[in-house]
């Protein structure tokens, strides 16, 4: 069987973006294309088609710039993200791919991203990006490093309700609440998108980490790749990791809330 990424088409995804737009996006590596979609469905095509179109919009002015895609990030994020059928998983592709456009073409760090985008559960992509977004509503202005020193003053509490509310879990979930929230934060953990120490439980067990606990909850803090899988969401993973904090940080997603809305920090 040919290799997927030869058998995606100019012609089939040049009805998201057009011919121009796929050139101005991906650079020279638009080369790799092949000619038609014979190893994808049509779902498949039409997956990478909005990945696509999700990296057009975070690069703005700068695809009318010099710059192209490593040939090995457009191979990770086309296999790995035609797949992609959650909305917000379809922003992180789109993300890592902006991203990955540079002037030199070289810089492949993306790939590695992609891969874990694509190794992670939609409860844990969607987790990561309220992490990430509590992060940065609670500690902007703060003045806070996001280096080894910083990082650990970053912890901060969300209560379980306020977590399964944000999680938009349904009743069914509801039920597996224990064993989704083992599958999110030790899987979130061994990936090391979140580090340090991490706990869920009652309201006797948080009080024994956060005094100031008002209810059973989790507590948990940031860590760089984690910020780094975050910044590339905006399509902004070459930027210091610093700049999650910026005041003019690009919009979020359509229909994701801005981090849990109740949580509060432990150690600041």
């Amino acid at each position: 069987m040919a290799d997927p990424i030869t058998t995606v088409g100019l012609g089939a995804l040049a009805a998201y973006l057009g011919k121009d737009g796929l050139e101005k996006l991906l650079g020279p590596t638009a080369d790799y294309l092949g000619s038609g979609l014979k190893d994808f469905t049509q779902k498949r095509a039409e997956a990478v088609g909005r990945i696509f179109v999700s990296a057009q919009g975070k690069l703005g002015a700068k695809a009318d710039t010099p710059g192209e895609v490593p040939p090995k990030v457009l191979k990770n994020v086309i296999n790995e993200g035609s797949y992609a059928s959650d909305p917000l998983a379809v922003e992180y592709f789109g993300g890592i791919l902006a991203s990955a456009r540079t002037e030199g073409g070289r810089d492949d760090r993306s790939a590695r991203l992609a891969k874990i985008v694509d190794s992670l559960s939609t409860y844990q992509l969607r987790a990561h990006f309220l992490i990430y977004a509590t992060v940065r509503r609670l500690f902007i202005g703060k003045n806070l490093p996001f280096n080894m020193e910083g990082r650990p003053k970053m912890q901060f509490f969300v209560s379980l309700d306020d977590f399964a509310n944000s999680m938009v879990f349904d009743a069914n979930e509801k039920k597996q609440f224990v064993q989704l929230l083992n599958h999110i934060f030790f899987g979130l953990h061994g990936e090391n998108l979140i580090e340090g120490h991490f706990q869920y439980g009652d309201k006797e067990a948080m009080v024994k980490v956060f005094a100031a606990a008002p209810d059973g909850g989790i507590v948990c803090q940031p860590s760089a790749l984690g910020a780094e899988l975050f910044l590339s969401a905006f399509g902004m993973a070459d930027k210091h990791l610093d700049e999650i904090f910026l005041a003019d940080f690009p919009e979020l997603p359509d229909g994701v809330p801005n981090g849990f809305p109740e949580a509060m920090p432990t150690k600041v």
